[in-house]
C-alpha cells in the first residue's frame, strides 16, 4: 500500500522561514552579558570584596589588641600577687622595641634598706636613685636607677605587635612616651594611680589603669 507523503506548500514554507528567523532572534536577545556588563560586574564585586577584606582585617587586629591586653594584665596580677606573698616591693618597667613592648621586673638592691618602710615608698611611689624634689625620697626603693639594676630573672616578657604610651587619666586627654614605669607594694598596693594606652595594629588601643588596690582595670 502506497503511503502518500504531504508536499510543502508555498505557505508552509513561509511560516517555516518566519519560525526560524523568531528563534535565531531570541538566540540573539539571549548571547549573555556585553563587555560593559561585564566590567559593572567586576567593579562591584571589587568593591564588596574591599569591603570584605577591611572588615576582616579590623575584626583580627581588635582580636590581636584584647588578646595582648589579657597578656598584659595577666602579667601584672601575677606580679601583683608575688609582691604580697614576698613581702617585698616589685617595680614593672614597660617599654617600646620595635613593633613590640618589653615587660620587665626589677626588686629592691640588696644593700637597700629603706624599701622596707611602706609609707615611704606609697608616698615617693618607689623612687630609685637620687634626684627627686622631695630629698627625703631618694633611694626609696633602690640606691641606683632602676636602669642600672639587672631584672628578676624569669619574668622578662615581650608582647609582640603592640606599642604603650603613658597616659595623664583614664580618657587619655594627655599621653607621653614610654617607659610606663610603677610599682606594687608589699601589700599588694599601688602606689597611685597609673594610667596607659597600649595600641596594636589599624591604631586600635585600649586605655589600662593599675588602681591604687593593685588591681588592673580598663
Amino acid at each position: 500500500m502506497d503511503v502518500a507523503l504531504p508536499k510543502l506548500g508555498v505557505l508552509n514554507s513561509v511560516s517555516f522561514a518566519t519560525n526560524i528567523k523568531l528563534t535565531m532572534k531570541k538566540f540573539h536577545s539571549s548571547r549573555g552579558v556585553t563587555l560593559i556588563e561585564l566590567l559593572v560586574i567586576i567593579a562591584i564585586l571589587g568593591v564588596f570584596s574591599g569591603v570584605g577584606y577591611v572588615s576582616f582585617t579590623s575584626i583580627d587586629s581588635g582580636s590581636s589588641l584584647r588578646s595582648n591586653k589579657t597578656i598584659i594584665k595577666s602579667y601584672l596580677e601575677g606580679i601583683r600577687s608575688k609582691a604580697y606573698s614576698d613581702g617585698k616591693h616589685y617595680k614593672v618597667i614597660m617599654e617600646n622595641s620595635g613593633n613590640n613592648v618589653n615587660l620587665k621586673l626589677y626588686e629592691p638592691d640588696s644593700s637597700n634598706t629603706k624599701w622596707r618602710d611602706l609609707n615611704l615608698n606609697r608616698r615617693c611611689a618607689c623612687y630609685s636613685g637620687t634626684g627627686n624634689a622631695d630629698t627625703s625620697c631618694n633611694q626609696s626603693f633602690s640606691n641606683a636607677s632602676v636602669s642600672s639594676l639587672a631584672s628578676v630573672q624569669n619574668f622578662d616578657k615581650e608582647v609582640k605587635n603592640l606599642e604603650i604610651k603613658n597616659c595623664n587619666n583614664l580618657s587619655c586627654t594627655s599621653e607621653t612616651a614610654a617607659p610606663v614605669e610603677f610599682c606594687f607594694l608589699y601589700d599588694g598596693t599601688s602606689p597611685q594611680d597609673k594610667f596607659f594606652k597600649i595600641i596594636g595594629k589599624n591604631d586600635l588601643n585600649i586605655i589600662l589603669n593599675v588602681n591604687k588596690t593593685g588591681y588592673v582595670e580598663d
